[in-house]
């Protein structure tokens, strides 16, 4: 079986990364009054950009970085943090690569202005981190991407919002039915539901608890309370 772990992931940073972010001034400054709004975040940004406004303006930082540089800077802190249980006074980048990596592997499947997939290979890291540190003898399992994931997200025709949940429920599909037969199923355009009702009752169970899980840890109340069916 496969159980991924639910992880305290930081809620204000997060949900900036489920939502859409262009690149405009008027985001500059939606983004500048949310991070001012939190103030663990704010001090946060104003420690690790030290290197481009001692002053902490966040309004110099915002224009120099980038969403994209604010958002991989804080990535590699909160990772950092997980693994030493404290807060560097400088972002560590290489922490982040595979991420950027998992996120360019997907670009085409998403709109831009997201950053969903950077979010889910964020949630992956995390829990590989979990799992490592964790005593217990029964561990959760960590969220591991692949190669041959990404291979099934080509058969697809469209764009998704959601591309972390399309991810994360073909991951699990992958698991319980093989990578063989799930190519032969998704190629012939079989539907999630036509999927779904081919696992067992337990590995149903199992793949429900993994999304609940998942959507806990990112704190995504629509996947629990809104119909997103017609959602792209």
């Amino acid at each position: 079986m496969i159980h991924f772990p639910f992880i305290s992931l930081p809620e204000h940073f997060t949900r900036l990364l489920a939502s859409n972010i262009q690149n405009s001034t008027q985001t500059n400054n939606n983004l500048e009054l949310y991070i001012n709004d939190n103030k663990e975040l704010n001090a946060l940004v104003r420690k690790i950009f030290r290197d481009i406004d001692p002053d902490g303006f966040l309004g110099k930082i915002i224009s120099i970085s980038g969403w994209a540089g604010i958002r991989n800077r804080l990535a590699a802190v909160y990772l950092e943090y997980a693994m030493t249980g404290r807060f560097p006074e400088t972002a560590n980048l290489s922490l982040v690569t595979d991420i950027i990596n998992i996120e360019n592997k997907l670009r085409h499947f998403t709109p831009t202005g997201y950053s969903r997939t950077f979010l889910f290979g964020f949630y992956a890291k995390m829990s590989l981190i979990h799992v490592k540190k964790s005593t217990g003898t029964i561990s959760p399992t960590p969220l591991i991407i692949r190669d041959e994931h990404f291979e099934f997200m080509k058969i697809s025709k469209g764009k998704s919002v959601r591309v972390d949940w399309l991810m994360l429920q073909l991951i699990q599909y992958d698991h319980f039915l093989g990578t063989e037969r799930m190519n032969t199923l998704l190629q012939t355009g079989s539907r999630y539901e036509t999927l779904f009702a081919l696992l067992s009752a337990d590995e149903q169970k199992e793949m429900i608890d993994n999304c609940m899980a998942y959507g806990a840890s990112i704190f995504d109340q629509e996947i629990f309370l809104t119909d997103v069916a017609i959602q792209s």
